[in-house]
Formats: structure tokens, C-alpha cells, sequence
């Protein structure tokens, strides 16, 4: 069970979402009053698309007692199938060790946004979350903590959280100016289709396949117990504008270059309910507290993964994990300026590495064809002919350097950092303005203080 703050504060969120109802529920179990502003109706904001749940989210979320309702959705996946999105040819395979992930404390699990969203949401209103939906916030005003809906209504609070993704509001106040990205040529397209559609081979285990392709690729992996699987496509693409709420788009078959696997084929030619995201390449933010110590913006409005990355979701989490557990100590206001440069501290690093090594897998699963492709295809064919993983490591090696990546990613625990923040340097903050630390520090060493005494009686006997 969490400690519960010495101190209770309001929160307001700004955005329903993942990150927003997340950082609701790592708030209110520490006892602050939280309230969410979604501006949506609560349904056209959760996707049915897939998601990937990693390990090191997964363990936030049964730390959260959660894992009951995550295992009624989610599929528990331990293989990777590797192939060329053009033919159908086998590249190679990773299976998860099962005592690994067990020593990770975490599953990787297989779900959909919309599925993941509700166990959230109704997680969020068990713990005494207000979520208000139809809420738009047109404006927020950092230095008095108050924003304003088109509502017309001004609400206030202690700390305002910024939970609207790359494109909300958000991070425009944060920057100062609206930020629309630069378009990188690409775009991810999320759809689903009937299990019956595809391989045998999806409906008897929970893969998950990875088509590598000439500069594109796809993922897919199977949904609601196996009835569907959801497919993401990364792909060369045009546009400059699209994300989730927009309409379907149509022009996924065309995208889809030839020749290709004919199962993705089929999805491309028969999608109805695609989405595209156009990936874009946003500027780092040098900060994501405000000079008021009294907003702060997390997930996407903080670090724009793009839509393909298996850690963007989980990236989110873990910030509202580690606000969760910082501000399990809130014992008066001065330490809400401290606990949020710490959560800066402690999750900028983690989110920019991670967001390098998701572009690292983008750039390796579309390879254009070429020397570099040739040499990839031909190194995971080799570890798969030898019956290896494909992040398995060379004889005399003790691992690559791909699975190093993975282990720290997956072995991470963000609640444990928070932590250890706080045994190193909060609680000595705490210490240091305690009665006797202000005493001690009145002790201080003055020339002036100083004074020479002389015992004259030895001096009588001595004559």
C-alpha cells in the first residue's frame, strides 16, 4: 500500500487520456484531491487500435493492484517473429525467457488502447478521481495555478499537470508558441482485422510478427483474446497532418508498396477503420516545469515518442508513477517546488535515451535495401539457422548490445528511483530545515567568539 501525503493538494489535469488518468490514479492513491479535464466525451478519445504493454509497465500497473483487470484483456506474448514484409521470408525469432521476465517482475502484454483507457478510467473514479469530460481548456495561467474552459468556468489549483499530449495546449504554454513539428516523411497507420484473416500461427500463440520492408515495415500481433489482430504500418508518406480522432483514411493500399506479403496485402486493401499518424519531429523541451513550480507537463507533452514506439505508453506511466510516489511525502508547500525539478531529474534522462533507441528500431526494421539491409537480413538468418534468438549473443560474448538495451528497459523500476531520490535528497532537505539543523547551523566559528583564559595558580606554584 502507498504512504499517504502528511499534506493533501489539488491537482488539475489537463487531458484524459493514458498519461492523464495515469498520473490521476499514482495521485489519488497518495491522497490528493485530483480532478481531469478531458474535452472529449470519454469515447472518441480511446482508440481501438492495438498497444504493446512492456514489461516495465506492466509492474507499475500491478503495483497499482490492477494486474487482475489487465490479465481479463490482455494477452501475455513471449515470442517475436521476424520476416521480410515483401515475401514472407523468415529472418529469425526472439522468445522471452520466462525466468527473465519473471526477475523483471513484469509481463509483456497485448491490448488495445480502448481496453486499457477503460481500466484506467474506471481505476481513476475508484480511488475518487473527477473526470470531467466535455471540459475544454482554452487557456492556462501557470503563475495562479488556474485554468480557464470554453465553458466559460475558471477552475484553480495547487499544480497543474499538462497531460494533453504533443499537440494539446499544454506544451504550447510551456514553449511560449504553438509547436507543430516537422513532418519527417512517414506515417504510422493502425488497423485491425478478423483473426480469420490471417495465420494459423496467431491463433495458436500470442506473437507478435515484425515485417521488415524497402525503407517501411509492420507489426502485428493478436487482440481481444485472439478474435482480431491489430497491425501498425510505418510507411513513406506525404502528409503533413494526421493523428487519432481524424477520419479513417483511405489511402493505406496505395501506400503499401508492391510486391508485399500478400496477408498484409489483404489488410491494406480491405482496411476500413485505419489511422494515420503523421510522424513528426518535435524540438526537446530544456524544461518541462514552468518558472512557477506550479505546472509541469508529462508524457507526450513532455517527450513526443513517435506512435510506432513500443514505450511511448509505458513512458507515460512511469511519469505519473514517479509524481505518484514524490508526492507520497508532501508535508508542506515549499516542497512542491523541490518534488517537481525532481521528477524532471529523474525521468528526462530515462525518456531521452529511450527515445533514441526507439528511433534506433524504427531505423533498423526499415532499412532501405542495400548493403546495410543485406548485412542485417543475413546476420539474423545466421542466429536463426543456429537456432538463436535474434538478441542473442556471440559464443565468447556475454551479451549484445541490443539486449543490454532491452534488460535495462524492461528491469527498469521508475517507483524505485523515486525513492531513492528521496532517501539521498529529499528527506535531507527535510532534515536540514528541522529546529536542531537551524540550531547547528547558529553554531558557526567566529574569530570574535574567541577568547584566551589563563589559570594564574600554576603560575603561582611555579614561583
Amino acid at each position: 500500500m502507498p504512504l499517504e501525503a502528511p499534506l493533501r493538494i489539488r491537482f488539475l489535469v489537463v487531458g484524459g487520456g493514458i498519461a492523464g488518468l495515469a498520473s490521476a490514479i499514482a495521485l489519488a492513491r497518495v491522497g490528493h484531491e485530483v480532478a481531469v479535464l478531458e474535452k472529449d466525451d470519454g469515447q472518441s478519445n480511446s482508440g481501438h487500435h492495438g498497444i504493446r504493454i512492456p514489461p516495465n509497465m506492466t509492474k507499475i500497473l500491478s503495483n497499482w493492484g490492477l494486474k487482475p483487470q489487465l490479465q481479463d484483456v490482455g494477452l501475455v506474448s513471449r515470442i517475436l517473429l521476424f520476416s521480410r514484409l515483401e515475401n514472407e521470408e523468415l529472418l529469425g525469432t526472439q522468445v522471452w525467457d520466462y525466468e527473465v521476465l519473471k526477475e523483471m517482475r513484469g509481463e509483456f502484454l497485448l491490448t488495445t488502447h480502448a481496453e486499457l483507457h477503460r481500466i484506467l478510467s474506471d481505476a481513476a473514479v475508484a480511488h475518487g478521481v473527477n473526470i470531467r469530460y466535455d471540459a475544454q481548456v482554452v487557456s492556462i495561467d501557470p503563475d495562479l495555478g488556474q485554468v480557464r474552459l470554453a465553458s466559460g468556468d475558471t477552475l484553480s489549483a495547487d499544480v497543474i499537470i499538462g497531460a494533453d499530449g504533443e499537440t494539446g495546449i499544454s506544451r504550447d504554454v510551456l514553449v511560449g508558441q504553438h509547436d507543430r513539428g516537422t513532418p519527417v516523411g512517414m506515417s504510422v497507420i493502425h488497423t485491425t482485422i478478423a483473426t480469420k484473416e490471417m495465420p494459423d500461427a496467431i491463433r495458436q500463440a500470442n506473437v507478435i510478427f515484425a515485417g521488415f520492408g524497402n525503407g517501411c515495415g509492420a507489426a502485428a500481433w493478436p487482440i481481444h483474446q485472439r478474435k482480431e489482430v491489430a497491425l501498425e504500418f510505418i510507411l513513406r508518406d506525404p502528409a503533413t497532418e494526421g493523428t487519432w480522432g481524424d477520419a479513417p483514411c483511405t489511402d493505406l493500399s496505395a501506400l503499401v508498396p508492391s510486391p508485399c506479403d500478400p496477408r498484409v496485402r489483404l489488410v491494406a486493401d480491405s482496411a476500413t477503420n485505419a489511422v494515420r499518424t503523421v510522424i513528426k519531429d518535435y524540438s526537446p523541451l530544456e524544461s518541462w516545469v514552468h518558472d512557477s513550480a506550479r505546472f509541469v507537463v508529462i508524457g507526450q507533452a513532455a517527450h513526443a515518442f513517435p506512435a510506432i514506439a513500443v514505450q511511448a505508453v509505458a513512458m507515460a506511466v512511469e511519469d505519473a508513477a514517479v509524481l505518484g510516489k514524490l508526492f507520497c511525502h508532501l508535508s508542506s508547500r515549499d516542497q512542491i517546488s523541490s518534488f517537481l525539478w525532481a521528477f524532471q531529474d529523474i525521468r528526462q534522462k530515462r525518456c531521452a535515451t529511450l527515445h533514441q533507441v526507439e528511433l534506433g528500431y524504427i531505423w533498423f526494421m526499415t532499412l532501405q535495401d542495400g548493403p546495410h539491409q543485406q548485412a542485417r537480413d543475413e546476420g539474423l538468418k545466421e542466429r536463426y539457422r543456429a537456432g538463436k534468438n535474434v538478441m542473442s549473443a556471440e559464443d565468447g560474448e556475454e551479451e549484445t548490445p541490443q539486449w543490454r538495451d532491452v534488460r535495462a528497459t524492461f528491469d527498469y523500476d521508475c517507483e524505485d528511483h523515486a525513492d531513492d531520490w528521496w532517501v539521498q535528497w529529499g528527506l535531507l532537505r527535510e532534515r536540514a530545515k528541522s529546529p536542531e539543523a537551524s540550531q547547528a547551523r547558529d553554531l558557526v566559528f567566529t574569530w570574535s567568539n574567541m577568547g584566551v583564559a589563563v589559570d594564574q595558580s600554576t603560575d603561582a606554584k611555579r614561583e
